[in-house]
C-alpha cells in the first residue's frame, strides 16, 4: 500500500509537490534556527568554561564567596594531594587543570625607569610552559596571540592587545606587578611582555594578563597552592550530566574533610560547582531551552495550518476519486487512513530533505562560522566574535518529527471533510471532472 501511495504521489505532483515543499522549508528553517541558537548557547558555555569556570570547578568556599575581590590568601593548598584526590574520586573523563586568579597593579617604566603608565589588571596563571598542556589548546593561543610568542620562562607575560595599546607597552618590555602575597604582604616582581592576546571580549582585552602558574606561585608566595581546580569534559558529554558528576565528587568530600591535607587552613572548606552554578548561567540556559521549544511549536503549528489548507484544496480536486473509491467498497475511515499514509510519505520525504538543507546550513556555521566583528564582543557576554552553529541529533529530531506530524495532522483534519459529503455527491464530482 505504501508503494502504491508513493507511486501515485510521484506521478501526480499536484498531490505531493506543494506539501513536500512546505514540509521541506518548515523543517529546514526549524533545524537551522535550532542549530544556530544551540551554537550560540554552546558557544557561551564553551568560552566561559575555557576562560573562567571550567565545566566543573573545585574551589575553597571562603574564596568563592569573595571571589570578586580575588582574595588570594584564601587559595587552597596541597596542590599535588588535591589533584590526586580529584583524579581518584572524580569521573575518569574529567581533565583537571590548576589555575591561579590574581590581581595586581601593572607599572610600565619609561627609559629612565620612572613610571610611564600604570593600571590595575586581573590575570590568570596556568600551565603555559609545557608544550603538551591542554590549556594551550583550550585558550587557542596559537591563534589568539596576534603579536609575539608564547611564554617559555616563568617570568614572561602575555597581555591583552587593548591593554598594551592603553599602556603603550611594546614587545619585550619589562613591566612591574605589585600585588598582595598569600600571607598578606606586598608582592612585587618584574615580568617581560612577550606577546599580545586577543580574547575577543573587550573587557578581557583591556584588563587581562596571562602567566605561567610557576611564576605566579613564586611571585605571590603560593608554593603548592592554587585558587581553582577546573574540570573539563569531552564535548560528547552534555551539560545536563554535569550536576550528576558534581554530586559524585561532593559525596566523597565529607570523608576527606575528616582527615584533610595538613597544609590546609582550619577553616578551608572546598566545594564543587558546575558551570551552570556560576555567572548566572543557569537562567540563561533555561531561557534558551524555552525559546527553542517555543520556536519549534510555532513552526509546527504554522506547518499544520498550511498543510491543512493544502489538504482542503487538494481534497476538492479529489472528491471524484474519493467517491469512486467509496463506491468500490472502501469505507470512509479506510479512505482517511490511506490519505494519512500518503501524508506520512510526503512528511518523511519533506523532513529528510529539510534536514539535509537545514543541517547543511548549520554544518557550515559550525565549521566556518559567521564573523560578527566586534558586535558580539561588545555585548558583554562571553562570546567569540565568530558565531558558530551546532549540528546535533536533537536539532534534526526537533525539526524532522514536527514536519512528519504536521503533514499527517494537516491532511487528517482536511480529510475529515469527506464525512460531510454523501457518496453520491462525491461520485458526481467524477462525472463533472
Amino acid at each position: 500500500m505504501i508503494r502504491w501511495a508513493l507511486l501515485g504521489l510521484i506521478r501526480d505532483r499536484t498531490r505531493s509537490l506543494f506539501p513536500f515543499m512546505v514540509v521541506t522549508v518548515g523543517v529546514a528553517l526549524t533545524v537551522a534556527l535550532f542549530g544556530f541558537m544551540d551554537g550560540i548557547g554552546s558557544g557561551i558555555l564553551d568560552l566561559t568554561s575555557k576562560l573562567d569556570t571550567g565545566h566543573l570547578r573545585f574551589v575553597n568556599k571562603p574564596y568563592y564567596e569573595e571571589e570578586h575581590l580575588i582574595p588570594i590568601d584564601r587559595a587552597l593548598a596541597g596542590q599535588k594531594k588535591t589533584h590526586a584526590w580529584l583524579k581518584k574520586n572524580g569521573d575518569p573523563r574529567i581533565t583537571w587543570s590548576p589555575r591561579i586568579r590574581w590581581m595586581a597593579l601593572m607599572d610600565v617604566p619609561d627609559e629612565n625607569g620612572e613610571t610611564k603608565s600604570q593600571t590595575p589588571v586581573t590575570g590568570i596563571a596556568l600551565d603555559l610552559l609545557n608544550p603538551q598542556s591542554p590549556e594551550l589548546e583550550r585558550l587557542d593561543l596559537a591563534n589568539s596571540i596576534i603579536a609575539g610568542r608564547r611564554p617559555n620562562a616563568p617570568k614572561e607575560l602575555l597581555i591583552g592587545y587593548l591593554l598594551a595599546e592603553n599602556l603603550e607597552v611594546n614587545l619585550n618590555d619589562t613591566v612591574t606587578l605589585l600585588g598582595q602575597s598569600f600571607d598578606g604582604g606586598m608582592a612585587m616582581d618584574n615580568y617581560k611582555v612577550v606577546g599580545f592576546v586577543k580574547f575577543g571580549i573587550v573587557a578581557m582585552d583591556q584588563k587581562m594578563a596571562l602567566m605561567d602558574i610557576t611564576g605566579a606561585q613564586h611571585t605571590f608566595y603560593m608554593d603548592d597552592m592554587v585558587t581553582d581546580w577546573l574540570g573539563y569534559l569531552p564535548t560528547s558529554v552534555s551539560y545536563k550530566e554535569y550536576p550528576e558528576l558534581q554530586q559524585t565528587i561532593a559525596e566523597h568530600l565529607p570523608e576527606w574533610m575528616q582527615a584533610p591535607p595538613s597544609s590546609w587552613a582550619s577553616d578551608d572548606e572546598p566545594i564543587v560547582l558546575t558551570i551552570l552554578d556560576q555567572r548566572n548561567l543557569r537562567p540563561m540556559v533555561e531561557k534558551f531551552e524555552l525559546i527553542r521549544k517555543v520556536n519549534v511549536m510555532i513552526f509546527a503549528f504554522l506547518m499544520t495550518l498550511v498543510l491543512w489548507n493544502a489538504g482542503l484544496i487538494n481534497g476538492v480536486h479529489r472528491y471524484g476519486e474519493m467517491g469512486l473509491r467509496l463506491a468500490l467498497g472502501e469505507t470512509h475511515w479506510e479512505l482517511v487512513r490511506r490519505l494519512a499514509v500518503e501524508a506520512f510519505v510526503v512528511g518523511v520525504a519533506g523532513s529528510i530533505a529539510g534536514c539535509l538543507v537545514g543541517g547543511g546550513f548549520v554544518y557550515y556555521l559550525q565549521e566556518v562560522g559567521v564573523d560578527m566583528g566586534d558586535a558580539m564582543a561588545k555585548s558583554g557576554m562571553m562570546l567569540s566574535d565568530v558565531v558558530r552553529g551546532r549540528l546535533s541529533i536533537d536539532g534534526l529530531l526537533w525539526g524532522g518529527l514536527p514536519g512528519i506530524t504536521a503533514s499527517v495532522l494537516g491532511n487528517f483534519i482536511a480529510s475529515l471533510s469527506v464525512f460531510k459529503r454523501s457518496e453520491a455527491s462525491l461520485f458526481r464530482e467524477l462525472e463533472v471532472g
